[in-house]
Formats: structure tokens, C-alpha cells, sequence
């Protein structure tokens, strides 16, 4: 070929090698994809790629892969919760340390007094953690850490229907609710120091943990802590200096010079407690204007904790509390020790499951008594030999036993005064309770709420109430109760929902449901419960079951449709997965 007829690259009239290089690779491009699809294809059709399991082995890797990426995933997002409101204050006072010679080294140090206030604390930031620190020194929780205010909005949703006695009516009475003071302390990891707390905590909590040679000390009429916490800690000092009790209702003064505002002190309520496992040399004490009070000292291997199974003897509890006047220790029982013998949602020890025992042995009693007093069986008439009709004594049918006297006879072992004193605390801790949620503390109206149903596990309708809800009767209608637990029941239920504790919502829930199926909020809230926790087939169950005692309420509509909507996406989902 010669020069003049060889092709030229790129000259108009001759082949363009380029152009025919691009359109080559695009169609082996082309080609690749189009192989890829396909060879998906038949591995979908095969169950071969990745969405069906090929065994049934492989399905349950599969499931508890799944299961652990949701794990991780509410893990993170509770430390992104907890990472925005936790101050983590850490070395305040100094580096620990580990050595032997800890002690003879520390009392050479200089005594340190740190003063936590206000300036210490980052922007929304309410739960104060102290850890890694040792001194010999002071940490001062100032009563300046009381003036911390965190508002939460109010609900926003759309405008609950009234029902006697429920937390929600009054709740849209206020845009925002103010709150003032720390939410928790945590105290972890401390070495030789004292920790005094003179601000207001708003759950009445302290946890302390892994520390060594510390003192706790309460003082203030700000400084209300009914509930300690401790674990595995050692020479671990409490006092409660003129602390007020969890059941401290402060007097409306003018200023701080008119002198202590504290009417109830710190262990002159039952449910003020020292929780406490695997702490040794532990030392409780009250003081009053300054001088000792009441005293105790405990050791949790002179106490007897032993390990039992696979646990060890530091996870035997023990409590620490008043008793007739005298600090006492306690050890709890394990979940099952107390043959569901149950007092709310606080542990109990051997002493108070022996209480309730006899107690509910005087009800029976008292019943026994009421039906041979009141029941007998008529002789044979006329000489026959068959059995005679049942009648009231005391009476005939025209002229039955009036309501209140029937209740005097049936609970003879408790005085009329004695269950309307009973009702009185219940309503007055129910009280406290709605206030408290309606400003949005609803771990504080848990509390509250609680109190109420402890209260009320001491009238003598309660074994016929446990008996209900521990399934071993079946009622159609309500349960006649002296106080209604099933409006208690239902108000902590909306607490839980509102903190995301959706298991224990729905406990509450079911519970008030069992005692009154007719309370629509009982069963509205058993409802949401489930809706929160995916479970949409029983949750349209429930909110069907409260859509039906209310067809006209938009708010159970609503969540009814929308449990309906999640639950044909669940539907559509597991559907497109098919093959």
C-alpha cells in the first residue's frame, strides 16, 4: 500500500481509530453490566444472593446479625442521650492513685476544696458524673447548681379528652414547664475525699460506685436525696445532715432568713433508702442541729452475702433504712424469692414480705369470720330431709346489708378510719404525682405514682386486686377496688411512654386493663406501647379494643390508623423480599 492510500487517522473519508476504541470499550462496558444483572438474577432465583437464607443455620447468623445491629444501634443512641445532657467532671481533684502507699502519700498532699457550680457545667448539661479523682480533699455540689433551669415544651400534639383523675387533662395549661437543680449525681472511681451535696437534685438519686475512703455528706434544705445507690466501694461514709426526705414538702418562706424550710427529714418516710451491694465498712448516719442522730455500720460478708449460681456474693443487695426509729440493714430479696409477692416496683426485704403476709393472713381471716357470721344455711323445712336456702342473717332479701357496713364486715381487721386514711395518702401522693407530670418530671411522677400504689397494696382489697393481675382470676367487669389503682396504673403508664421505657409502659398498661377494661386510657396507652415497639398486629387489637369504647375520640383514631398504615409497610415489606 502506498503512501497516498495507507488511511490516515482522523481524516474525514478514513477510519477514525478513536472513535472505534470508544464505541468498543462502550459496548464491553455495556456487555459486563448486562452480564452482572443477570448473573443477579440468578442468584436471586437461586436464593443465592445474600437476601434468602440458603439453610436454616444460616437464616438464625442472619437473625442474631440483625438483632446486633439493632442492639448497636439503640446502644449508640443512648450514649448520643446520654453524652448530651451528662457533665463529666473528671481529676477535680487530682490523678488517682494505685499505689500501696496510697494512704501515707495522701497525707501529704495539700487538702484540696473544689466548689462545682454553675460556670463548671456546659449548656444543657444536667446530670453532674464526678470520677477519677483522689486526695485528700473537699468537692462542694453548691446550693448555686440548684438555679439550673432546663424547659421543656409542653405536648404538643393534639389536645387529649378529660378523664377523671388522669395525669393528662391539665397538661396543656402550660406552653413549658421550668425545672431547677441537677437531674443525678454520679460519683465514680473517688479516692479519699468528701463529697458534700447542698443542691437540689431532681430525681432524689445519687449513685456511687468503685470508690475507696469517701465521705457523702447531704446538707441543706435544698439537698433532698431519698435514694442511695452504692456498689463495690469500701470505707464508704453517708450522712444525712438535717437532709429532708423524699416526702419533704418545703414551706413557702420569703427569704433565706426565715429560717429551715424542711418539714420531713431524711428517714422519717419508709422509702428513704441506702441501696448498697458489695460495699464493705459501711457507715450510715442522720445528724440533727449537729449532733448524731441515729448511726449503723455494715459490712456486706458480715452481713452474710454469699454466692449463689453464677452470681457473686457483691450482688447480694442490702438496704439500709429507719425501722422503729433505729437505722436498719436489710438484705433484698433476688427476683422469685418473694413468690411474686410484689409492693410496687421497690425491692423488699424479709421483714416487709413477712408484713405483707400477715397481713393478707388477717384479711383472710377477717373473711372467714364475715361469711360464717353472715351466710347460713337454713335447716330442712317441714321435715324433709333436702338442704334449705342460703340467706343473709341478720335480714331478708328486701332488706340487703347496706354498702358501708358490708365493707366494715368484710374488712374487719381494718377500721373504717384506718382505709379512708389509707385512701386519703393514696390520693394525696396521686396528687402530687399529676402536678408533676403535667410540669414534665415524669421520673418524678413515677415516683409519686409509685408511692400511691405501695400505699394502697396496704388495704385489705389488695389480695383480690394481686389476684387479678397475676392471671389466676378472670373478671369481666372491673374490679371493686377502694382506691382506684387502675387510674394510677394507667398515669404511670403515659410516664414510661413519655421516658421511652415501652416495656414497662405496656405492663402498666395491661395491668390497668385487667382492673378495668372500660378506663379507655388504660387500653389507649396498653396501645401505644405496642405501636412503640413494632408489635403494630397487637397494638391494632388494643387501640381497636379503645376506638370501640370511644368511637368519637380523634387521638385513638388516629394512632388506630397509624398502626394500621406501619403495620401494611411491615406487610409490603417482608412481601418485596419474596422471590
Amino acid at each position: 500500500m502506498s503512501e497516498d492510500t495507507a488511511p490516515r487517522k482522523g481524516v474525514a473519508g478514513r477510519i477514525d481509530y478513536d472513535s472505534w476504541e470508544k464505541r468498543t470499550s462502550d459496548l464491553t462496558k455495556q456487555l459486563e453490566v448486562e452480564e452482572e444483572k443477570e448473573r443477579k438474577k440468578s442468584a436471586s432465583a437461586l436464593g443465592l444472593d445474600g437476601k434468602h437464607a440458603r439453610s436454616q443455620a444460616e437464616a438464625e447468623e442472619q437473625a442474631k446479625a440483625q438483632d446486633v445491629r439493632k442492639a448497636k444501634k439503640v446502644l449508640d443512641s443512648y450514649k448520643h442521650r446520654e453524652d448530651a445532657v451528662v457533665q463529666y467532671l473528671a481529676g477535680i481533684l487530682g490523678p488517682l492513685n494505685n499505689d500501696e502507699d496510697f494512704n501515707s502519700a495522701s497525707e501529704e498532699k495539700h487538702h484540696e476544696i473544689k466548689y462545682v457550680t454553675r460556670d463548671m457545667l456546659d449548656a444543657g448539661k444536667r446530670v453532674v458524673s464526678i470520677s477519677d479523682t483522689a486526695g485528700p480533699g473537699k468537692i462542694i455540689l453548691t446550693q448555686d447548681l440548684s438555679n439550673l433551669e432546663s424547659v421543656t415544651p409542653a405536648n404538643s400534639s393534639l389536645e387529649p379528652k378529660s378523664y377523671k383523675d388522669d395525669a393528662e387533662n391539665d397538661q396543656t395549661a402550660q406552653k413549658y414547664a421550668t425545672h431547677r437543680g441537677i437531674i443525678k449525681l454520679i460519683l465514680q472511681n473517688l479516692q479519699c475525699c468528701t463529697v458534700v451535696i447542698k443542691c437540689k437534685i431532681i430525681t432524689g438519686t445519687v449513685e456511687v460506685s468503685h470508690c475507696k475512703d469517701i465521705s457523702v455528706i447531704i446538707s441543706g434544705d435544698d439537698a433532698t436525696v431519698p435514694t442511695i445507690q452504692a456498689d463495690l466501694c469500701a470505707n464508704l461514709d453517708i450522712q444525712f445532715h438535717d437532709a429532708p426526705s423524699g416526702k419533704n414538702v418545703p414551706l413557702r418562706v420569703r427569704d433565706t432568713n426565715s429560717g429551715p424550710t424542711t418539714t420531713l427529714f431524711w428517714g422519717q418516710d419508709k422509702d428513704d433508702r441506702v441501696y448498697h451491694a458489695g460495699v464493705s465498712k459501711l457507715r450510715v448516719r442522720t445528724f440533727r442541729d449537729g449532733f448524731v442522730d441515729l448511726e449503723t455500720c455494715s459490712d456486706y460478708l458480715e452481713n452474710g452475702a454469699k454466692a449463689v449460681g453464677n452470681s457473686s456474693a457483691e450482688e447480694v443487695q442490702f438496704v439500709t433504712s429507719v425501722v422503729d426509729n433505729e437505722l436498719v440493714t436489710e438484705r433484698v430479696y433476688r427476683p422469685g424469692e418473694s413468690n411474686n409477692v410484689k409492693k410496687g416496683i421497690m425491692p423488699l426485704t424479709e421483714r416487709e414480705l413477712q408484713g405483707i403476709k400477715e397481713k393478707q393472713n388477717k384479711v383472710d381471716e377477717a373473711l372467714n369470720v364475715h361469711l360464717t357470721e353472715v351466710v347460713k344455711f337454713d335447716g330442712p323445712a317441714n321435715g324433709n330431709s333436702g338442704g334449705g336456702d342460703i340467706k343473709p342473717s341478720g335480714g331478708t332479701v328486701e332488706n340487703p346489708v347496706e354498702e358501708e357496713e358490708v365493707i366494715e364486715e368484710i374488712y374487719a381487721s381494718t377500721t373504717k378510719e384506718v382505709i379512708e386514711s389509707i385512701v386519703a395518702s393514696c390520693e394525696n401522693e396521686k396528687a402530687k404525682g399529676n402536678e408533676a407530670f403535667t410540669s414534665g418530671e415524669y421520673a418524678q411522677a413515677i415516683l409519686f405514682y409509685t408511692m400511691a400504689l405501695d400505699r394502697a397494696a396496704e388495704l385489705p382489697d389488695s389480695p383480690a386486686v394481686e389476684e387479678t393481675l397475676s392471671g389466676k382470676t378472670s373478671n369481666t367487669s372491673p374490679v371493686k377496688q377502694l382506691f382506684p389503682r387502675h387510674i394510677i396504673l394507667s398515669n404511670r403508664s403515659a410516664c414510661f411512654l413519655k421516658l421511652g421505657h415501652h416495656e414497662k409502659a405496656l405492663q402498666d398498661g395491661t395491668d390497668a386493663e385487667l382492673l378495668d377494661a372500660t378506663y379507655v386510657k388504660g387500653v389507649f396507652r396498653k396501645g401505644l406501647a405496642l405501636h412503640a415497639m413494632g408489635r403494630y398486629q397487637d397494638a391494632i387489637q388494643a387501640l381497636a379494643a379503645a376506638h370501640k369504647l370511644e368511637p368519637k375520640n380523634k387521638q385513638i383514631k388516629q394512632a388506630l390508623q397509624f398502626a394500621e398504615v406501619r403495620m401494611h409497610q411491615e406487610i409490603q415489606k417482608r412481601m418485596s423480599g419474596e422471590v
